[in-house]
């Protein structure tokens, strides 16, 4: 959990800066709901050819840099854009 701002707006600029990470905040941030990791790990996978290792990489930078939330339910992860912490540094995902 990043705790100072500046670092904290450092860190989400650098996860964002991946076309790979930014193209999956946009897509979770299109859903109404949170998505099922399942669902979204997988689809982003065979979508940009990525290893499934790889695609768990990018959704870790994004979850470390809280741009991500996650909310388990059982054995199954399901994410959310943070919303609040991109608007709070300025950021319209759906500009981007």
């Amino acid at each position: 959990m990043v705790h100072d701002k500046t670092t904290q707006t450092v860190v989400l600029l650098k996860a964002l800066a991946d076309d790979i990470r930014l193209g999956i905040v946009r897509d979770i941030a299109r859903q109404p709901e949170a998505v099922a990791s399942c669902d979204i790990v997988g689809g982003c996978a065979r979508r940009t050819k990525l290893s499934q290792p790889a695609m768990s990489h990018h959704f870790k930078r994004l979850v470390d840099a809280e741009i991500l939330l996650v909310e388990k339910h059982g054995t199954e992860n399901r994410y959310r854009c943070n919303m609040a912490l991109l608007q709070q540094h300025g950021i319209d995902i759906a500009k981007l």
